[in-house]
């Protein structure tokens, strides 16, 4: 289950390119996921631009999951810029420049796998 490994061991995501924060496997309310470092694109128009999409092998009832980021992979420095609550979700962030990102389970009324997969 790839759920946040600790501070330092974001993996890295280039452009182009999809990873999944949660692979279809069940989460837990609290649970943090793996983490990405955005990397910088050629480009200064848009250098740390990604979308992420939620969804569900089944109806998750009510649910919350926090987009967060942080300019270091230490736990305690992510901190939430949006929110998805609805199935299925999606979230683009355009005016954030953060280096890593995670999304984090607020809430979730039924057990159901989740996949998370953020896109550059």
């Amino acid at each position: 289950m790839p759920a946040y490994p600790g501070n330092n061991l974001a993996q890295i995501l280039y452009e182009n390119r999809q990873g999944l924060l949660f692979i279809t496997e069940p989460v837990t309310v609290g649970e943090a996921s793996i983490a990405f470092e955005l990397r910088r694109e050629r480009g200064a128009y848009y250098p740390w631009g990604c979308s992420f999409q939620v969804s569900f092998d089944g109806d998750p009832g009510a649910f919350e999951i926090d987009v967060q980021v942080a300019d270091t992979d230490v736990d305690a420095n992510y901190v939430t810029v949006a929110t998805i609550d609805s199935a299925p979700g999606r979230f683009d962030m355009t005016n954030l420049w953060p280096k890593y990102v995670r999304v984090l389970v607020v809430a979730l009324a039924n057990a159901v796998n989740a996949t998370v997969m953020v896109t550059r």
